[in-house]
């Protein structure tokens, strides 16, 4: 499309808004393949990607139009207040014009981004220690050692006689790094399983509450309780640190909790000493929990368990309720192949034309490197 230097900016916003809307229908297109779990049709995903290249290159010539016909207004002009008036038109339309061109610059990002989930590889919901590099192997150590030091520190509370009476284990902390594989685990099953909704976490005799504030960095709502008192006071006061935390902690007894079916996701750490006691909570969570719950149980005695109480068993400590070993290895195959990354919440104060393709790619667990760089200082 050319343009001779006579017209004023009105002339070229038909064909920009032109090109702005072709671009959101092959958006819309590549956003729908995207959403498709299984059987993505990779060809269409290459055709609607070298589309927006043609489309993107089109742009590039488009504004070069633009960009002539206004300095041959400029140079005919015969005055300077001409020209300061042709300046100002011409700005005004610039900005327009020119902001879609830093949306369509972010387009060599994004294309990146949908070419990893074009045909994604499988990967492993757990990985051997064997495989994590020596370095890294001893950082998560030292980490763990800090967490544990947290941990005594934010809940010195001795448990109390009650609690040693009722069968509850002291305030245990497991290590951080295993916590995590399993928290980030249970995300990635969650993407899986495609509920559309903020999932709601809950940690079944959470002590002092720093799990639960870890849980809330995986899921937008992170509850926990506790049976003793003064674990429950430690908890709060650490949630209360930061008034913007989805936290909750509450004192409960595990033993006639009737809340447990209001959650998603649900972590239980052997809370209990006696083992009979142990397997009548157990048994009471998934009485009460909705098929799909994910189960984390990271104690030696739950594998034992978990078909007979109808747990179907994804990978390491994850379990799903009403689940039958089958449909937990569909599930397994279909999280191994959800993105890694734990999505971070978008702040951009604006809405780009790239943001549906952003989206659903979050809710397959892909991202944008650059937004989980450290920062520089």
């Amino acid at each position: 499309m050319m343009f001779d230097g006579n017209g004023g900016p009105d002339l070229f916003f038909p064909p920009h808004e032109e090109f702005r809307q072709r671009l959101s229908g092959l958006i819309e297109n590549l956003t729908v393949e995207l959403t498709r779990q299984s059987r993505r049709n990779f060809r269409q995903i290459d055709f609607l990607c070298a589309e927006i290249d043609r489309l993107t290159r089109g742009y590039l010539l488009f504004l070069g139009q633009v960009n002539a016909a206004r300095v041959q207004q400029e140079n005919a002009a015969k005055t300077a207040e001409e020209t300061a008036g042709l300046r100002r038109v011409w700005g005004a339309a610039s900005s327009r014009i020119n902001l879609f061109r830093l949306e369509i610059n972010k387009w060599p990002t994004i294309r990146a981004l949908v070419h990893e989930q074009r045909k994604p590889k499988r990967q492993a919901l757990y990985h051997q220690q064997s495989k994590i590099p020596a370095t890294t192997f001893s950082q998560m150590g030292a980490s763990d050692d800090v967490f544990h030091w947290l941990h005594a520190m934010l809940n010195p509370a001795e448990q109390s006689a009650d609690a040693q009476d009722h069968a509850c284990f002291p305030d245990i902390a497991l290590a951080n790094s295993e916590f995590h594989e399993h928290m980030h685990a249970a995300y990635r099953v969650a993407l899986a399983q495609k509920r559309g909704s903020a999932l709601r976490f809950l940690d079944v005799g959470c002590g002092g509450g720093l799990k639960v504030l870890t849980a809330n960095r995986y899921f937008p709502k992170a509850d926990g309780f506790d049976f003793d008192p003064a674990y429950v006071a430690a908890a709060q006061r650490l949630i209360a640190l930061d008034d913007r935390l989805a936290c909750h902690v509450f004192q409960q007894d595990a033993l006639t909790y009737e809340g447990y079916g209001s959650y998603d996701v649900i972590y239980f750490y052997r809370p209990i000493s006696d083992e009979p006691v142990l397997m009548e909570m157990e048994r009471r969570i998934i009485a009460q929990a909705r098929p799909g719950t994910i189960l984390i149980a990271p104690y030696v005695s739950f594998p034992e368990r978990h078909q007979e109480l109808g747990c179907g068993h994804i990978d390491g400590a994850v379990y799903v309720a009403g689940m039958s070993p089958r449909k937990a290895d569909l599930l397994r195959i279909k999280a191994e192949r959800v993105g890694q990354y734990i999505v971070k919440p978008d702040q951009a104060p604006l809405r780009s034309i790239w943001a549906a393709l952003l989206q659903v790619s979050r809710s397959n667990g892909f991202d944008i490197p650059d937004r989980y760089t450290k920062p520089k200082y």
